[in-house]
């Protein structure tokens, strides 16, 4: 954690979930952080508690993205990590009932959202000589989840875009990754919670079927420490990779 010291960080989606610990988190180690978010009274709370700074940003509008990181850039006089934790889901349609409205609300936001931040933090960090960036994926982007196939088909987006830039911008000295946790969230329980009972049920025989830890994971002892490692030296030559943090499930496959 002494090399997170004195680091410049953005985190997006810093209101909750897990943008919210990372913030919480990274301050803690010293680091100096701007937290994005729509939400302007949690997303503040997050930063006063520590010491940053809020900016209010909708990630999947270009002039948002724009304004909010010349503010977040000046405030912190340059950039060396970006966590870009923002996401959202729509889940509940078959493939084939999907309204156009919520795919591209989903693919806006994941997607198009992960394409304007990193441009925005690739163009400072060239200039400074480096940086990370931590992109989150999930496991829908990996193995596809009919339930969820907008989420799915923006998260497997992340992914391809990540080993792309990773590969453009490997020699400015910016790594960039995608996470894939499974996580016990917010989001995650807001889904569950749209299940009745008997799918409930399956679910849970299902996740214990192909999980071998057998468990949801916890944001801050599963993940945090992976977040801490990419984000210090520990992750100066790690790039251009999704790295699964659940418990197994994805290396069982389908």
């Amino acid at each position: 954690m002494n090399d997170i010291v004195g680091k410049r960080a953005i985190v997006t989606g810093a209101a909750r979930g897990i943008g919210a610990i990372v913030a919480k988190s990274l301050m803690a180690c010293g680091a100096r952080v701007v937290c994005l978010d729509r939400r302007i009274e949690l997303g503040e709370a997050i930063a006063d508690a520590g010491n940053g700074l809020f900016v209010q940003c909708d990630i999947s509008i270009k002039t948002e993205v724009g304004r909010a990181f010349a503010v977040a850039c000046e405030w912190l006089g340059g950039l060396d990590i970006l966590v870009h934790a923002a996401g959202l889901d729509k889940p509940g349609f078959t493939p084939e009932d999907i309204p156009e409205e919520a795919w591209d609300l989903v693919l806006g936001v994941n997607a198009k959202g992960t394409f304007l931040t990193n441009q925005a933090a690739a163009r400072v960090m060239k200039k400074i000589g480096g940086g990370t960036i931590i992109n989150f994926g999930s496991l829908a982007g990996i193995r596809g989840m009919p339930e969820r196939a907008a989420y799915s088909a923006a998260k497997a987006a992340i992914a391809g875009w990540t080993r792309a830039v990773a590969q453009a911008w490997g020699q400015h000295g910016i790594t960039v990754n995608v996470i894939a946790p499974t996580m016990r969230t917010e989001v995650a329980q807001k889904y569950l919670d749209t299940l009745d009972p008997a799918e409930r049920t399956a679910l849970d025989i299902e996740r214990d079927r192909i999980t071998p830890m057998g468990r949801l994971g916890d944001v801050e002892t599963d993940l945090l420490p992976l977040i801490l490692l990419l984000a210090g030296s520990g992750g100066r030559y790690i790039t251009g990779q999704t790295l699964s943090v659940d418990g197994g499930r994805t290396m069982l496959g389908a």
